[in-house]
Protein backbone atom coordinates (compact mmCIF):
# COMPACT_ATOMS: atom_id res chain seq x y z
CA UNK A 1 0.00 0.00 0.00
CA UNK A 2 3.17 2.13 -0.05
CA UNK A 3 4.67 5.09 2.36
CA UNK A 4 1.80 6.54 4.45
CA UNK A 5 2.29 10.02 6.30
CA UNK A 6 1.47 9.10 9.61
CA UNK A 7 2.42 5.65 11.31
CA UNK A 8 -0.08 4.47 13.55
CA UNK A 9 1.23 3.27 16.64
CA UNK A 10 -2.17 2.38 18.52
CA UNK A 11 -5.76 1.96 17.27
CA UNK A 12 -8.89 1.40 19.56
CA UNK A 13 -12.73 2.22 19.24
CA UNK A 14 -14.97 3.44 22.09
CA UNK A 15 -19.31 3.29 21.53
CA UNK A 16 -21.30 5.32 23.98
CA UNK A 17 -18.25 5.71 26.42
CA UNK A 18 -20.10 7.81 29.19
CA UNK A 19 -16.47 9.76 30.57
CA UNK A 20 -13.45 9.41 30.01
CA UNK A 21 -11.41 7.45 32.47
CA UNK A 22 -8.23 9.80 32.29
CA UNK A 23 -9.47 13.68 32.01
CA UNK A 24 -6.21 14.74 30.91
CA UNK A 25 -3.25 13.58 28.64
CA UNK A 26 0.04 15.16 27.66
CA UNK A 27 1.56 12.04 25.80
CA UNK A 28 5.06 11.86 23.50
CA UNK A 29 2.93 11.54 20.21
CA UNK A 30 0.07 12.62 18.08
CA UNK A 31 -3.37 11.87 19.24
CA UNK A 32 -6.36 11.43 16.80
CA UNK A 33 -10.11 11.77 18.08
CA UNK A 34 -12.36 10.68 15.29
CA UNK A 35 -15.87 11.22 16.40
CA UNK A 36 -18.76 8.94 14.98
CA UNK A 37 -21.25 10.24 17.61
CA UNK A 38 -21.61 12.32 20.66
CA UNK A 39 -20.16 15.45 22.16
CA UNK A 40 -17.38 15.81 23.91
CA UNK A 41 -15.05 19.58 25.14
CA UNK A 42 -11.71 19.87 24.80
CA UNK A 43 -8.89 22.26 25.60
CA UNK A 44 -5.39 21.82 24.15
CA UNK A 45 -2.48 24.49 24.52
CA UNK A 46 -5.05 26.57 26.41
CA UNK A 47 -7.38 26.81 22.91
CA UNK A 48 -11.09 25.06 23.82
CA UNK A 49 -13.81 24.01 21.65
CA UNK A 50 -16.14 20.81 21.28
CA UNK A 51 -16.23 18.23 18.94
CA UNK A 52 -19.30 16.31 17.64
CA UNK A 53 -19.93 13.67 14.98
CA UNK A 54 -17.40 14.12 11.73
CA UNK A 55 -15.26 16.18 13.88
CA UNK A 56 -11.45 15.39 13.89
CA UNK A 57 -9.39 16.56 16.96
CA UNK A 58 -5.81 16.10 16.52
CA UNK A 59 -3.90 16.99 19.52
CA UNK A 60 -0.12 17.14 18.63
CA UNK A 61 3.37 15.77 20.88
CA UNK A 62 3.96 17.29 24.68
CA UNK A 63 0.46 19.66 25.06
CA UNK A 64 -2.08 19.51 27.58
CA UNK A 65 -5.27 17.49 26.02
CA UNK A 66 -7.79 18.31 28.50
CA UNK A 67 -11.18 15.99 27.81
CA UNK A 68 -14.61 15.85 29.01
CA UNK A 69 -17.64 13.72 27.67
CA UNK A 70 -21.08 15.88 27.47
CA UNK A 71 -23.21 13.25 25.28
CA UNK A 72 -21.93 9.29 25.45
CA UNK A 73 -19.34 9.08 22.92
CA UNK A 74 -18.68 6.96 20.25
CA UNK A 75 -14.79 7.75 18.56
CA UNK A 76 -11.80 6.22 16.87
CA UNK A 77 -8.60 6.53 18.82
CA UNK A 78 -5.41 6.83 17.82
CA UNK A 79 -1.88 7.07 18.81
CA UNK A 80 0.32 8.34 15.88
CA UNK A 81 3.88 9.73 15.13
CA UNK A 82 4.80 11.29 11.49
CA UNK A 83 6.43 9.03 9.22
CA UNK A 84 10.02 9.78 8.50
CA UNK A 85 9.77 11.48 4.86
CA UNK A 86 6.97 13.78 7.00
CA UNK A 87 9.30 15.26 9.55
CA UNK A 88 10.29 18.34 7.92
CA UNK A 89 6.33 19.64 7.33
CA UNK A 90 5.34 18.23 11.14
CA UNK A 91 6.03 21.95 12.56
CA UNK A 92 3.77 23.65 9.53
CA UNK A 93 0.93 21.27 10.68
CA UNK A 94 1.24 22.45 14.19
CA UNK A 95 0.74 25.98 13.41
CA UNK A 96 -1.77 25.24 10.90
CA UNK A 97 -3.70 23.00 13.05
CA UNK A 98 -4.04 25.88 15.87
CA UNK A 99 -4.11 28.85 13.55
CA UNK A 100 -7.03 27.31 11.58
CA UNK A 101 -8.72 25.15 13.05
CA UNK A 102 -8.26 25.18 16.72
CA UNK A 103 -6.82 21.94 16.79
CA UNK A 104 -10.61 20.63 15.63
CA UNK A 105 -11.14 19.92 12.25
CA UNK A 106 -14.52 19.40 10.53
CA UNK A 107 -15.11 16.95 7.89
CA UNK A 108 -16.29 18.33 4.79
CA UNK A 109 -16.07 15.09 3.15
CA UNK A 110 -18.70 13.55 5.38
CA UNK A 111 -19.62 10.48 3.44
CA UNK A 112 -15.68 9.55 2.88
CA UNK A 113 -15.26 10.28 6.34
CA UNK A 114 -17.98 7.67 7.64
CA UNK A 115 -17.37 5.27 5.28
CA UNK A 116 -13.97 5.03 6.77
CA UNK A 117 -15.45 4.46 10.35
CA UNK A 118 -17.91 1.65 9.22
CA UNK A 119 -14.41 0.15 7.58
CA UNK A 120 -12.51 0.39 10.86
CA UNK A 121 -15.37 -1.00 12.75
CA UNK A 122 -15.12 -4.21 10.62
CA UNK A 123 -11.57 -4.48 11.04
CA UNK A 124 -11.33 -4.00 14.60
CA UNK A 125 -13.44 -7.14 14.67
CA UNK A 126 -10.57 -9.02 13.39
CA UNK A 127 -6.43 -8.91 15.10
CA UNK A 128 -4.74 -10.21 11.82
CA UNK A 129 -1.58 -8.62 10.26
CA UNK A 130 -3.59 -7.83 7.20
CA UNK A 131 -6.67 -6.07 8.61
CA UNK A 132 -3.50 -3.95 11.10
CA UNK A 133 -2.28 -2.71 7.84
CA UNK A 134 -5.98 -1.96 6.24
CA UNK A 135 -6.99 0.35 10.03
CA UNK A 136 -3.19 1.74 8.88
CA UNK A 137 -4.70 2.76 5.63
CA UNK A 138 -8.37 3.98 6.93
CA UNK A 139 -6.19 5.84 9.70
CA UNK A 140 -3.92 7.97 7.24
CA UNK A 141 -6.84 8.64 4.93
CA UNK A 142 -9.08 10.52 7.60
CA UNK A 143 -5.72 12.35 8.53
CA UNK A 144 -5.26 12.95 4.73
CA UNK A 145 -8.87 14.80 4.67
CA UNK A 146 -7.67 17.15 7.39
CA UNK A 147 -4.12 17.83 5.95
CA UNK A 148 -5.79 18.49 2.24
CA UNK A 149 -8.05 21.03 3.76
CA UNK A 150 -5.53 22.81 6.03
CA UNK A 151 -3.33 23.39 3.00
CA UNK A 152 -6.39 24.70 1.34
CA UNK A 153 -7.44 27.00 4.12
CA UNK A 154 -4.03 28.21 4.43
CA UNK A 155 -3.83 29.29 0.62
CA UNK A 156 -7.12 30.86 0.38
CA UNK A 157 -6.46 32.55 3.31
CA UNK A 158 -3.26 33.81 2.24
CA UNK A 159 -5.05 35.37 -0.66
CA UNK A 160 -7.83 36.86 0.94
CA UNK A 161 -4.79 38.08 3.62
CA UNK A 162 -4.09 41.38 1.43
CA UNK A 163 -8.09 42.27 0.47
CA UNK A 164 -8.93 42.17 4.26
CA UNK A 165 -5.37 43.72 5.51
CA UNK A 166 -5.67 46.57 2.78
CA UNK A 167 -9.13 47.29 3.92
CA UNK A 168 -7.71 47.15 7.53
CA UNK A 169 -4.87 49.85 6.38
CA UNK A 170 -7.82 52.01 4.94
CA UNK A 171 -10.02 51.76 8.07
CA UNK A 172 -7.28 52.97 10.14
CA UNK A 173 -6.21 55.63 7.86
CA UNK A 174 -9.53 57.22 7.81
CA UNK A 175 -10.10 57.33 11.48
CA UNK A 176 -6.36 57.85 12.71
CA UNK A 177 -7.14 61.32 14.43
CA UNK A 178 -10.38 60.14 16.14
CA UNK A 179 -10.82 57.91 19.01
CA UNK A 180 -10.34 54.58 17.44
CA UNK A 181 -9.47 51.17 18.71
CA UNK A 182 -8.15 47.94 17.03
CA UNK A 183 -10.60 45.74 18.90
CA UNK A 184 -12.89 47.67 16.94
CA UNK A 185 -11.00 47.48 13.39
CA UNK A 186 -10.96 43.66 13.78
CA UNK A 187 -14.57 43.31 14.50
CA UNK A 188 -15.59 45.47 11.74
CA UNK A 189 -13.71 43.04 9.51
CA UNK A 190 -14.79 39.77 11.43
CA UNK A 191 -11.48 38.88 12.75
CA UNK A 192 -9.82 38.34 16.28
CA UNK A 193 -7.52 41.23 17.24
CA UNK A 194 -4.77 38.79 17.81
CA UNK A 195 -5.34 37.57 14.11
CA UNK A 196 -5.38 41.25 13.24
CA UNK A 197 -2.06 42.16 14.22
CA UNK A 198 -0.30 39.04 13.03
CA UNK A 199 -1.67 39.39 9.63
CA UNK A 200 -1.48 43.09 9.29
CA UNK A 201 2.45 42.86 10.16
CA UNK A 202 2.66 39.89 7.67
CA UNK A 203 1.34 42.06 4.72
CA UNK A 204 2.76 45.52 5.49
CA UNK A 205 5.64 44.53 7.87
CA UNK A 206 4.76 46.50 11.14
CA UNK A 207 2.09 45.75 13.92
CA UNK A 208 -1.37 47.89 13.35
CA UNK A 209 -0.73 49.45 16.72
CA UNK A 210 2.68 50.92 15.71
CA UNK A 211 0.60 51.95 12.58
CA UNK A 212 -1.55 53.86 13.73
CA UNK A 213 1.30 55.20 15.96
CA UNK A 214 3.27 56.63 13.14
CA UNK A 215 0.43 58.11 11.39
CA UNK A 216 -0.44 60.13 14.58
CA UNK A 217 2.96 61.49 14.91
CA UNK A 218 3.83 61.88 11.51
CA UNK A 219 1.04 64.60 11.58
CA UNK A 220 2.04 65.87 15.00
CA UNK A 221 5.48 66.95 13.60
CA UNK A 222 3.86 68.63 10.72
CA UNK A 223 1.69 70.74 13.21
CA UNK A 224 4.46 71.23 15.36
CA UNK A 225 6.74 72.77 13.06
CA UNK A 226 3.98 74.75 10.80
CA UNK A 227 1.87 75.90 13.49
CA UNK A 228 1.77 77.22 17.03
CA UNK A 229 -0.97 75.18 18.37
CA UNK A 230 -0.38 74.55 22.14
CA UNK A 231 -0.02 70.86 22.92
CA UNK A 232 -2.73 69.78 24.13
CA UNK A 233 -4.80 71.32 20.92
CA UNK A 234 -2.12 69.48 18.88
CA UNK A 235 -3.17 66.28 20.68
CA UNK A 236 -6.54 66.49 19.99
CA UNK A 237 -6.02 66.85 17.01
CA UNK A 238 -4.07 63.84 16.33
CA UNK A 239 -6.54 61.18 18.34
CA UNK A 240 -5.17 61.93 22.29
CA UNK A 241 -7.28 63.35 24.87
CA UNK A 242 -4.38 65.62 26.54
CA UNK A 243 -1.11 67.21 25.81
CA UNK A 244 0.25 64.78 28.77
CA UNK A 245 -0.33 61.46 26.96
CA UNK A 246 0.48 63.14 23.59
CA UNK A 247 3.49 64.18 25.09
CA UNK A 248 4.69 60.60 26.33
CA UNK A 249 4.13 59.05 23.42
CA UNK A 250 5.50 61.62 20.68
CA UNK A 251 8.76 61.03 22.96
CA UNK A 252 8.90 57.57 23.12
CA UNK A 253 8.33 58.01 19.15
CA UNK A 254 11.26 60.37 18.21
CA UNK A 255 13.43 60.27 20.96
CA UNK A 256 12.96 63.85 22.20
CA UNK A 257 9.89 65.59 23.85
CA UNK A 258 7.05 67.84 21.53
CA UNK A 259 8.85 70.87 22.66
CA UNK A 260 12.65 70.11 21.77
CA UNK A 261 11.49 68.77 18.59
CA UNK A 262 9.67 72.15 17.77
CA UNK A 263 12.45 74.08 19.24
CA UNK A 264 15.24 71.96 16.81
CA UNK A 265 12.60 72.64 13.77
CA UNK A 266 11.83 76.62 13.79
CA UNK A 267 9.40 77.53 16.64
CA UNK A 268 9.33 78.78 19.86
CA UNK A 269 7.54 76.90 22.20
CA UNK A 270 4.27 78.81 22.70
Amino acid sequence: MGAYPISVVYKDYWKEKPRFIKSSANEPRWLMFAVEDGRFSYSIDNVSGEAAAGDIVLCPPFMEFRREVIVPLSFHYAIFHFSSDSEGSEGRTIDLLRSLFSFKYTATEKDRLFNNFRLLNRLSRTQDAQSRQWMQHFINDIWVLFHMEAESVATQDRLDEDRLMKEAKTLIDRHAFREIRLQDIAALLHIHPVQLSRRFQHVFGIAPSRYLISIRMEKAKTLLVQTEYTLDHIARLCGYENGFYFSRVFTHYSKMNPSQYRKLNGLATP
